[in-house]
């Protein structure tokens, strides 16, 4: 196997492992529930998720299978949006601790701007977008561009969603909307 595809597949490896044992310690003994209320109608929620995991499926299955792209700036734009996606959802999952939910809490939060939330209202689906990008350079397909394109459609109207009851339920949250930017 060529070099490019064993780094790629160790490289998406470790990231996605980070992700998932950072998670796991951030809620390791607690008693939260991390299934906040859909922002959006369920049926949607659910394909944005779906189309989110199968643009993952489609990296990981390219990954273990190869081959990587030929060209050198396709591998450079696949790493730079692998790293950087992880690199922004580990300092966002970190500073949001245990703020984190997958949808609109039903408990008492408080807002978090402080740390990378400085400057994106929004990491957590900045670092996402950068893995769906990754993984459409890396393993293209009509499939994982069609599950790239709804979940990146629904996961911003689940940012929409979610400005509204930040907009809600914390007075501060106009201020910060106006001084940091949604994405970048």
């Amino acid at each position: 196997m060529p070099t490019a595809e064993i780094t790629a597949g160790v490289t998406v490896g470790i990231c996605l492992s980070l992700l998932a044992c950072q998670m796991a310690l951030l809620l390791r003994g607690e008693r939260i529930d991390v299934m906040g209320r859909p922002p959006l109608p369920r049926p949607a929620f659910f394909v944005a998720k779906l189309s989110l995991a199968t643009s993952v499926v489609c990296l990981v299955a390219r990954a273990i299978t190869g081959p990587a792209p030929d060209s050198p700036i396709a591998l450079t734009a696949f790493f730079a949006l692998l790293l950087g996606g992880t690199a922004v959802l580990a300092l966002a999952f970190h500073r949001l601790g245990l703020n984190l939910r997958m949808g609109l809490p039903t408990e008492s939060t408080t807002l978090v701007s402080g740390g990378i939330y400085r400057y994106s209202r929004n990491p957590i689906y900045l670092g996402l977008f950068g893995l769906v990008g990754a993984s459409v350079i890396y393993a293209f397909s009509l499939l994982n561009l069609a599950a790239a394109a709804v979940s990146i459609v629904l996961h911003h109207r689940i940012v929409l969603s979610e400005e509204r009851f930040l907009s809600a339920r914390f007075p501060e949250y106009e201020a910060y909307r106006r001084s940091v930017p949604r994405y970048l």
